[in-house]
């Protein structure tokens, strides 16, 4: 059939390919993970604006 020579380059440009896709795939995450954190940071500081408001609010209309 094949060569042993031929298997082990068949196998070693597999692995690189692998390694490739790996770390693209990575790369894909960590940059949704960020877009993720940002979102996440703003929900968080407009929610408190939004709450610290409110908040206001309540003691002006108790008062």
């Amino acid at each position: 059939m094949f060569s042993l020579r031929k298997k082990i380059t068949t196998l070693f440009w597999i692995a690189v390919g692998g390694l490739v896709l790996t770390t693209i795939y990575t790369a894909v995450l960590a940059q949704q993970g960020v877009e993720t954190k940002k979102m996440i940071t703003y929900n968080y500081k407009t929610n408190k604006h939004k709450n610290k408001s409110e908040d206001e609010q309540d003691e002006d209309a108790s008062v």
